[in-house]
């Protein structure tokens, strides 16, 4: 026995001598991969744990509540005294007198004798004040919620300019004479609304004096 195993033994010992090097460096890179997998799972284990105690603290600090935005009910306030003389309609046509043509309406008419003051509906900021032969002096108000109220048929001497902020109640103008194109309904105001999608609304929907 002891004979057969020394041939063995000398080509076992024979292999080993010549493939040191190579046996080296298999034992080397099975050495620092090991050494890398273990760093590895402990840094993400680290990672993982700092990563929870942040999420924990942010569980535990006190939450204030949300602020809430757009949720408060818009309340316009009546831009005059007077008689409605022409409903927001822009399903429908409705006759024009003044310019013989039918059209949709999209704005709220509201009489007054010429001079009677008209306020702001809503807070907001002036984005402009133009005259034209058709519409007379018109303001333009943007409010901060994205709506925009147009005030047309105004008296030259308006009380309000371009990027001056008005509340809800402040006087921005007067009654005109007539209206161009609705004169055949007499002195009034024509108050259209835009929402914040830029489409026309009816401004009666948001009138304090409104049945909703």
């Amino acid at each position: 026995m002891e004979k057969t195993n020394k041939p063995k033994n000398a080509k076992f010992a024979s292999f080993i001598k010549k493939n040191l090097y190579l046996i080296l460096m298999i034992v080397c890179v099975i050495a620092i991969a090991t050494m890398v997998g273990v760093t590895y799972a402990t840094k993400h284990k680290s990672l993982d744990g700092a990563v929870d105690a942040v999420a924990k603290e942010k569980e535990d600090e006190p939450k204030e509540p949300a602020e809430e935005t757009g949720s408060a009910e818009v309340v316009f306030a009546d831009p005059l005294e007077g008689e409605v003389v022409g409903v927001f309609k822009n399903d429908t046509l409705v006759y024009n007198a003044t310019l013989n043509q039918w059209s949709t309406h999209e704005a709220l008419d509201v009489a007054a004798e010429v001079g009677t003051e008209v306020k702001c509906v809503y807070d907001g900021t002036v984005q402009s004040v133009t005259t034209s032969v058709l519409r007379g002096t018109e303001v333009v108000i943007a409010h901060e919620n994205g709506m925009k109220t147009v005030y047309s048929l105004l008296s030259s001497d308006v009380k309000v300019s371009v990027g001056q902020k008005v509340k809800k109640g402040d006087a921005i103008g007067t009654i005109a004479e007539s209206g161009t194109f609705e004169k055949h309904k007499g002195p009034h105001l024509h108050l259209e609304l835009y929402d914040a999608s830029g489409n026309k609304a009816d401004p009666a929907e948001f009138m304090e004096s409104s049945d909703k």
